[in-house]
């Protein structure tokens, strides 16, 4: 740990000086083109061939750095997008920091030990997922494990988080004068509160942990117009992919019950990407957690389980994924991500330290798996028999 500690604190002032680059200069999802640039080049920099573009999207990239013998693939994760009026509320410029300064760190082990180390960046966490587009090209496919870590108010062990899809119910009708011709019209607003009702007795039949929470994005023109459209957008989320599907097909006839009943047709679509459940795996999990309390982290970390939904869910359905929470806020709990008091921490000297020590465990973790094929074969056990439960 001590060598992996001074490899780090070599190139932080490079790190630092990229995350707040990043904090000056944020960037919506899929037009982080500046951030995906600066990662590009201080990778390259260090011996890594970077792609860009992959699996067509324009702001996502693939730093690659192989060791002379063949070994086990370890992938970094990067998300960089920011927040409308935020900039960097949720952290994800040291997210970044915490990806690049950990592959260029397990160089030398990769150097040592055969295989290669990865760093995929994926766009657009905040709103559509871009993890979910390269999941689908296959980018994670070659991987033999994944490691990320996210900026928080406390430090927290890497847990499990719901799958999601995002369900959109365009309904159709005919317009008429809801006064002079009531008769003539068929309300398609109507169909969207059926929705609502059926959706509403629908929640007496699920599990107790799913979550069904949705909105009228539109739902007419006037009060005196028979809306001929409306729309309605919900999520969905269950704590395991399988039965996710359940619910879901159990809410679209929902929405096809409240057109049949109301006359109306009706359009179901996805309005953003599904995300599959976060399988962490815990086997990686405690590894990394020992060497942050080995570096003084006050230990009794809590898991962190979580209803909400990320991107890195579907990563971790391809792989053995941990997901990481490091404290950017100096013990301050009552800062939370996703407010403006958030950013100034991801450039704080508390919030750099943490970062730093969060890079060197799931550095010395990478090692880890690097150079010994039983705790390999341990991670890779535990996610093949998640996998079989999802």
């Amino acid at each position: 740990m001590e060598k992996i500690r001074e490899r780090l604190d070599a190139l932080r002032p490079e790190i630092v000086a990229m995350v707040k680059d990043m904090h000056d200069h944020p960037e919506l999802g899929h037009q982080e083109f500046h951030a995906m640039e600066l990662q590009a080049a201080l990778l390259e920099k260090y011996g890594f061939t970077v792609e860009k573009g992959v699996a067509d999207v324009k702001t996502a990239y693939i730093a690659k750095y192989k060791g002379a013998k063949d070994g086990p693939k370890i992938g970094y994760l990067a998300e960089y997008d920011a927040l409308p009026g935020l900039g960097h509320a949720c952290g994800h410029n040291m997210i970044s920091g915490v990806a690049c300064g950990a592959a260029i760190a397990l160089k030398d082990a990769v150097d040592q030990y055969g295989g290669e180390v990865w760093v995929v960046g994926a766009p657009a966490e905040e709103t559509d997922g871009g993890k979910v587009y390269l999941v689908k090209a296959g980018c994670y496919d070659p991987l033999d494990a994944a490691l990320m870590a996210h900026p928080a108010e406390c430090w927290g062990t890497s847990g499990n988080m719901y799958a999601i899809e995002p369900l959109q119910f365009e309904f159709f009708g005919k317009s008429a004068h809801a006064a002079a011709f009531p008769e003539d019209g068929i309300n398609a607003l109507d169909g969207v509160l059926q929705l609502f009702t059926a959706v509403n007795a629908l929640r007496e039949h699920l599990r107790d942990s799913v979550r069904i929470h949705g909105i009228v994005k539109h739902g007419g023109e006037a009060a005196n117009i028979v809306p001929e459209y409306a729309c309605a957008q919900f999520y969905a989320r269950a704590e395991s992919t399988n039965y996710l599907r359940e619910v879901v097909e159990k809410v679209k006839r929902c929405g096809e019950g409240a057109a049949a009943c109301t006359g109306t047709t009706v359009k179901i679509t996805n309005f953003e990407n599904p995300y599959d459940n976060m399988m962490s795996n815990d086997t990686m999990s405690d590894r990394a957690t020992s060497y942050l309390y080995a570096m003084g982290v006050p230990k009794g970390m809590k898991r962190v389980d979580s209803s909400g939904s990320s991107d890195v869910g579907s990563v971790s359905q391809k792989c053995p994924t941990i997901h990481s929470w490091f404290c950017a806020t100096d013990g301050d709990d009552s800062i939370k991500v996703h407010t403006p008091d958030f950013p100034p921490c991801t450039i704080s000297e508390a919030g750099t330290e943490a970062m730093m020590i969060q890079t060197a465990a799931l550095v010395k973790t990478g090692e880890d798996l690097l150079s010994d094929p039983e705790f390999l074969a341990a991670a890779t056990a535990e996610y093949e028999r998640k996998l079989k439960e999802v």
